[in-house]
């Protein structure tokens, strides 16, 4: 999987000046790099607990603490190396590059972690640094990104029966969501993808836009809430399905404000067209 940033940077406001010559670096250098002054837009008006703890866990590559007495103190570098730590804890795997700029201790970062000592190494050098250790090693994603979304997306193929009887009314494709998150998240309308690209239409991903449940998005879910939507398959629909390969599959996503994609289970295309046309819809 792809990662936002290459590299993200942790810092307190009284070491920016470091800081800020290590990130222009990286910059001119091609590293994806999260450095707040670069994102001065984007984090605009977004709850920043949410989104840190989305950018410090899930978004990058490497996550480069400035360790100091300022960096100890301070509210919101301690929310984002806790979530670095938690990260590590998780993949069990190389996240944290951790530099000082003095001997403070950060609990949850062992001493025995090899660091970089900036009383010794300018900024520029260590932004060499960070380039060759992006280079040589290897990333290995968030195990639970391969896990998680399958656990909380369920998409499901749904008989609809009539409002005033049980007539059959037509097929539907249902999702079912479950914020795992410890936090609640925005989420918002899910989107589904096919495995092959659609004829004369050149794209794999669509909406589909008879929703036929009073839910409307983005939608805020708090820890352990759900949420269940359900989407009229029409005849046009099923007849572009037609032209798809006789193994092609589709798959619905659910995406967070603060970008995280949630991806469901599969279904073949071909056994959704037998259901369709077993069911005799005009």
């Amino acid at each position: 999987m792809d990662y936002k940033y290459d590299v993200t940077l942790s810092f307190a406001g009284e070491d920016r000046e470091y800081v800020e010559k290590v990130a222009n670096t990286l910059h001119e250098n091609g590293v994806k790099v999260f450095y707040d002054k670069f994102e001065e837009v984007d984090l605009w008006g977004k709850d920043l607990g949410l989104h840190f703890d989305y950018v410090y866990r899930k978004g990058a590559k490497y996550c480069v603490p400035f360790i100091s007495e300022h960096y100890k103190k301070k509210i919101w570098t301690n929310h984002e190396i806790r979530t670095a730590i938690s990260r590590a804890i998780e993949t069990n795997v190389e996240y944290i590059l951790p530099t000082r700029f003095d001997d403070t201790e950060i609990d949850g970062i062992r001493p025995t972690i090899g660091f970089l000592d900036l009383r010794k190494i300018s900024a520029e050098k260590l932004a060499h640094l960070i380039i060759k250790k992006l280079e040589k090693e290897p990333t290995v994603p968030l195990q639970e990104q391969q896990q998680e979304d399958v656990e909380t997306v369920y998409l499901g193929i749904k008989s609809l029966a009539g409002a005033m009887s049980y007539n059959y009314r037509g097929l539907g494709l249902g999702i079912s969501f479950t914020n795992t998150n410890k936090e609640h998240r925005y989420i918002n309308q899910p989107y589904f993808e096919l495995s092959d690209k659609l004829e004369g239409i050149g794209s794999k991903t669509f909406y589909l836009v008879e929703k036929l449940d009073n839910i409307e998005f983005p939608i805020k879910l708090e820890y352990g809430q759900s949420f269940n939507v359900t989407y009229l398959l029409k005849t046009g629909t099923i007849d572009i399905w037609k032209k798809l390969p006789k193994d092609a599959t589709i798959q619905a996503f659910v995406t967070s404000s603060v970008g995280e994609k949630f991806k469901s289970n599969k279904h073949e295309t071909e056994k959704i067209i037998q259901v369709f046309n077993e069911k005799g819809i005009s």
